[in-house]
């Protein structure tokens, strides 16, 4: 049997109003008023959805992220459970793990394209200033082009550059964790010209320096969204804080690394792996008390740890216990006994 082609952005945006048409067309058929239907994709009842800002998005509150496997055939069950779950929204940041989910997404027929909504960075590419010479538009570009490939569609829903870096040409952590307006300009410049081009809907930022996104969320209106790390453990801060001013500039927050990067759970950063640790959905409750956030996405390397954080978004509303409150504790505790050297900003995010 002769596969088929893969959808095109007028197909994907077609079928989603045609599902929307037809459920309409089933109660009128059946003599009753049409039901109000959610317009989320890949809606689960028990799953929470929150609106992504000012794009109107509907996605996931536990949605899913990259990290974890080597081959296309790791990513297929994620995949998988992650439709099962009610999950529609995928982030992935490295070149790598972008083609992992793309071949993935190749060799299953219950999680293809049109399950998510799919936000990138353009990593190995960073946006920092260390590395703001090499920039260009054409540059950038050619990223998102890679990334279309490797998701083999012709459009997807969020570019999101990253402003973080590490490794070969890292000189201070003043200038690896900063984004210049300089840069700015450039990335929504780019942005305008590839989403005329139908390549792209959406622009975010993800960056490691709170002052990054209040320059974008004071500056930049062609900004939607805005990802950085977020916490159990993170507090308000208060009037002048990053949700307040998002929030006033209606612009979508999500969190990343909500599990410190596994120090919550006593373990270094990379050896959570298989694990599955059953104080997860109690962080991700906890996290999800903030009403701010659009979403948070942990990183995942099997299914079984899907299926612990989305209990945090089930079990939404949930009286805290004492076994809860001894289970926040510990890990508040493992955090600052466990989070390694290369991990240290993570503190400057105790307060957004």
């Amino acid at each position: 049997m002769t596969p088929s082609p893969p959808p095109t952005r007028r197909d994907f945006l077609r079928t989603t109003s045609a599902a929307v048409a037809g459920a309409a067309a089933v109660s009128i058929a059946s003599g009753k008023k049409p039901a109000k239907k959610p317009k989320i994709l890949n809606y689960n009842p028990k799953m929470g959805y929150r609106r992504l800002g000012k794009t109107e998005l509907m996605i996931s509150e536990v949605s899913l992220g990259g990290h974890g496997g080597r081959k296309p055939e790791d990513r297929v069950p994620v995949l998988e459970k992650a439709v099962e779950l009610g999950m529609n929204y995928l982030d992935t940041n490295m070149a790598s793990e972008v083609a992992l989910y793309g071949q993935a997404m190749s060799k299953t027929t219950a999680a293809k394209r049109d399950k998510f909504h799919i936000g990138f960075a353009s990593w190995p590419v960073k946006i920092t200033e260390e590395y703001e010479k090499n920039l260009t538009e054409k540059l950038l570009l050619s990223e998102i082009d890679k990334r279309l490939k490797a998701y083999n569609t012709d459009m997807l829903d969020i570019w999101r550059p990253v402003g973080a870096t590490w490794g070969k040409g890292q000189k201070k952590i003043a200038t690896m964790l900063d984004v210049t307006p300089k840069t700015l300009d450039l990335v929504a410049n780019t942005f305008e010209k590839a989403r005329k081009a139908g390549k792209l809907r959406f622009l975010g930022v993800s960056a490691h320096n709170p002052k990054v996104f209040r320059r974008v969320l004071n500056d930049y209106p062609q900004f939607s969204i805005v990802i950085f790390p977020y916490l159990f453990l993170t507090k308000d801060f208060g009037g002048d804080g990053l949700l307040k001013l998002a929030k006033e500039k209606d612009v979508g927050v999500i969190g990343l690394k909500p599990f410190g990067a596994g120090t919550t759970f006593g373990i270094k950063p990379r050896e959570i792996k298989g694990r599955v640790d059953k104080r997860a959905h109690v962080l991700v409750r906890e996290m999800l008390t903030e009403k701010r956030l659009s979403a948070i996405i942990p990183g995942v390397n099997i299914p079984e740890q899907l299926e612990e954080n989305v209990k945090g978004s089930y079990e939404r509303g949930k009286a805290t216990s004492e076994a809860d409150k001894t289970a926040i504790r510990q890990c508040t505790e493992n955090y600052y006994a466990h989070i390694t050297p290369e991990y240290k900003w993570l503190h400057q995010w105790e307060t957004v």
